[in-house]
């Protein structure tokens, strides 16, 4: 795909066919729910594959030979998207204690309480660190900034939910919020799960598909945040995601008109009803 300045036609439109042929598709949406929590538990080290995913959701099939902890990040974080789904579409606007909350519900199980020289948090009860966290080289910032920041986005985002007038717009809202909440990474863990539900709650407030970073893509998603940061350049992450976006309709939209051929072609000759 082009990058969005030349090509952000080219997405609406492969938006309006995605949405077109999902509507009215039966338990859509809770399968897509399911791809989400796959998607976005295997980027944060989960080694349940996408059917296992989905047996655990659906039929609370708990997979072999997987660690358990797999298992509980999995459960959890579907519980904190379920939620995250019902805050959006009670058009509640967010506050830091929702913040706490949704963190909350995805570190329920395996979270812990942590012992620093600042004193004690536990980040299964979505308490705020109280100690300098590292990704990969980074060092995020210091933790007695954190309340403030977090503040501070939560203050934008619901000056502007509002005001986003499009796709596109919602989309922008919804991107650099999840850039922002998983820069100034707030807790002890499970931020990219909470930035990647923040971005959710934006995009689904507007009835706006809900964008899936894919794991297959996990190191040019690390990679686009870093050099977003390095080079000071919310485009870098913006065309990131937009793209993102794009991969998604283009593999759904190949899904279910794949399904649909199959369809017509069992209607030729005896159809069995047993």
């Amino acid at each position: 795909m082009e990058t969005p300045s030349n090509g952000i036609q080219k997405l609406i439109q492969i938006r309006d066919k995605y949405l077109e042929l999902t509507r009215g598709v039966i338990d859509y949406d809770k399968f897509n729910y399911y791809s989400i929590v796959h998607h976005g538990t295997s980027i944060e080290g989960s080694t349940l594959t996408e059917e296992e995913t989905f047996l655990l959701l659906d039929e609370n099939l708990t997979p072999k030979n997987k660690p358990l902890l797999h298992t509980l990040m999995t459960v959890d974080h579907y519980n904190a998207l379920k939620y995250v789904v019902e805050l959006a579409k009670s058009k509640k606007k967010l506050d830091v204690g929702e913040i706490r909350k949704i963190s909350s519900l995805i570190l329920k199980s395996t979270g812990s309480t942590i012992s620093t020289m600042a004193g004690d948090f536990d980040s299964s009860k979505g308490e705020f660190r109280k100690t300098t966290v590292r990704a990969g080289n980074r060092s995020f910032m210091d933790y007695r900034k954190v309340p403030e920041k977090v503040g501070e986005l939560l203050d934008h985002i619901n000056k502007n939910i509002n005001q986003s007038k499009d796709f596109v717009e919602n989309s922008i809202l919804a991107f650099d919020s999840h850039f922002q909440m998983v820069s100034i990474h707030p807790f002890a863990d499970g931020n990219g799960r909470l930035s990647r539900l923040l971005m959710n709650y934006v995009q689904h407030y507007h009835g706006e598909p809900m964008t899936i970073v894919s794991n297959t893509d996990r190191q040019e998603y690390f990679d686009a945040l870093e050099e977003t940061r390095k080079n000071e350049d919310i485009d870098v992450f913006r065309n990131f995601m937009f793209n993102q976006s794009y991969k998604y309709f283009q593999k759904e939209i190949l899904n279910l008109t794949e399904g649909q051929k199959q369809d017509k072609s069992k209607g030729r000759g005896l159809s069995f009803l047993f």
